[in-house]
């Protein structure tokens, strides 16, 4: 899922070897040191989406399903990958949309699954969000700047919870419940599922999966050069926001049940 984690984990693998990628997506709001995400594989996943009429950013509920000519593509851009590369992957979220397909194209595929709690998750995004907007009025006049510190910014991150919370965690549900079935239609050989509060005490232990288990040719990078606790933001309440109780539950159940599976 977004704002899990997905952007160190991959630039942690990067840098013990792995192949991710020949072009990555560059910095941002949120991701200061890089998002790490194949710039082929994002390309495929958005323009997808915006054929079905879906955001493209992923930020959805709805699975899409493929047609015959993107899962050609789909085929193509996997059978160029792996004639390049003899150990390669990548990383963005969006592949959780069309975990089916990549079941179907990739068998022999390992996934590496990072889960983290949904109020974390979903605080997350409505903080990316909130600073989407500081960056956009500090390039401003003077006169919007004085507007946006004395009458918009008290109220944004209220406004942008009371919009987006609900939302964002419906999201996460059908990411995770998405990472979920996928799981449950492979062997337990095939995948490993990791907290991300697990990662900067235990990553070893996920290495040495990765090289012993299965088989991947890496030299180990010390995770905690590249780990910065001060990049994560703080943790909004977004409980009072969800208006139906029952996607709490539910976010709740599909969160213990993945991390049954975790290492």
């Amino acid at each position: 899922m977004h704002r899990s984690g997905t952007s160190l984990l991959t630039q942690w693998l990067y840098k013990c070897g792995l192949h991710m990628g020949d072009q990555f997506l560059g910095a941002g709001i949120g991701n200061t040191q890089g998002h790490f995400e194949d710039v082929d594989f994002y390309n495929y996943h958005q323009r997808v989406l915006s054929e079905h009429d879906l955001r493209k950013d992923g930020l959805v509920s709805t699975l899409p399903s493929l047609s015959e000519a993107q899962r050609r593509s789909l085929r193509l851009l996997i059978r160029e990958k792996a004639a390049s590369q003899v150990q390669w992957g990548w990383k963005d979220p969006r592949t959780c949309l069309f975990l089916p397909y990549y079941r179907e194209l990739l068998p022999g595929a390992r996934y590496l699954v990072i889960l983290r709690d949904y109020r974390s998750v979903v605080s997350s995004l409505i903080q990316r969000l909130y600073a989407e907007s500081v960056q956009k009025y500090e390039g401003k006049g003077w006169l919007p700047r004085m507007i946006w510190k004395y009458f918009k910014q008290p109220f944004r991150k209220e406004k942008l919870l009371r919009k987006y919370s609900e939302h964002n965690l419906k999201v996460w549900i059908s990411y995770n419940e998405a990472i979920l079935q996928h799981l449950q239609q492979l062997p337990s050989s095939a995948y490993l599922v990791v907290d991300h509060s697990f990662l900067a005490n235990c990553n070893r232990k996920v290495f040495d999966h990765l090289y012993a288990e299965w088989k991947f040719c890496l030299e180990y990078y010390n995770f905690n050069a590249l780990y910065k606790e001060s990049l994560i933001s703080e943790r909004l309440d977004i409980t009072s926001y969800i208006k139906d109780p029952s996607l709490l539950q539910k976010a709740a159940d599909v969160q213990c049940r993945l991390q049954t599976l975790a290492v």
